[in-house]
């Protein structure tokens, strides 16, 4: 038997609207953890610190997803509700968060260090200089450091851990399943949106990454932004002219449909762009 999620929306709940449905999966477990993860994101995207569970759970039966757990030859549903996982979970999640908040220090410790050492293993530089790949870690994770104090719902803990492992996957030998097991589910997904599928063709890879960090949380569409203002550099002297265009190019297209992530930073990043273009007839 395949299992599908049927999605509603809670604020168009009694509106003529059709679910999104996602899936198949091949067991009704799956499709459990992934409604569980679609409603634990919702939690964590809009938690703001020092609120109440309560408030969160009021928010998400206005304008929260809820998804319905569809078994694929039955007409019964299975037995899932959503609004009562969410007013279980939401506590504890509000009460990780306020720890990772409190103890923002030593997650950021623990993630540089993991990346420092898998990309010095790499001996990684930064394109075009003899300058340690810590300095492009270093200056994304600043880029969201700053983000963060600027805007209230902004879960800055875990989107600096986010920032400081986003290039493991793409430029080390580091596994999802590694990550996974040392951070925890949601950082592995994360930082594999933000690496491209080499097994498509170049052209395409840029793009694919695109679509799935938009299905992730908002904090991972700042983390590739501020990815790209740090890129955002003189270019390395070797660069061709059309090198040169295309990663100009790529910077509007990350800029359009990423920047409603994050105000500050869709800021930074159109600013960035407009200063990159005196670089294209250098």
């Amino acid at each position: 038997m395949s299992y599908k999620l049927n999605v509603y929306d809670n604020h168009h709940l009694f509106a003529k609207f059709s679910p999104k449905v996602i899936g198949p999966y091949s067991t009704y477990e799956e499709a459990l953890f992934e409604a569980k993860d679609m409603l634990d994101a919702f939690i964590e995207e809009h938690w703001t610190s020092g609120s109440y569970p309560v408030a969160c759970f009021e928010f998400w039966k206005m304008f929260g997803v809820n998804p319905v757990i569809v078994p694929g030859k039955k007409n019964k549903l299975e037995q899932f509700s959503a609004e009562a996982y969410v007013s279980e979970i939401a506590p504890f999640i509000y009460a990780r968060l306020e720890k990772q908040k409190n103890e923002i220090q030593t997650h950021y410790q623990q993630a540089i260090k993991f990346s420092t050492e898998k990309h010095t293993a790499q001996k990684q530089k930064v394109p075009g200089t003899n300058l340690p790949y810590l300095m492009h870690l270093s200056n994304v994770a600043m880029e969201i450091l700053v983000a963060g104090s600027k805007e209230v719902r902004f879960n800055t803990a875990f989107a600096v851990q986010v920032a400081l492992l986003h290039d493991t996957i793409e430029d080390t030998l580091t596994t999802f399943d590694e990550l996974k097991d040392k951070f925890g589910i949601r950082f592995a997904q994360s930082v594999s949106a933000l690496s491209k599928n080499k097994n498509l063709p170049k052209a395409q890879q840029m793009q694919d990454s695109i679509d799935r960090i938009k299905e992730m949380q908002k904090e991972v569409w700042a983390v590739k932004l501020a990815d790209r203002i740090t890129n955002l550099q003189k270019p390395p002297a070797r660069w061709s002219l059309k090198k040169k265009k295309a990663y100009h190019a790529e910077a509007k297209v990350i800029l359009e449909e990423l920047g409603k992530g994050n105000e500050y930073l869709a800021k930074r990043l159109e600013a960035k762009i407009k200063e990159y273009e005196a670089n294209l007839n250098s």
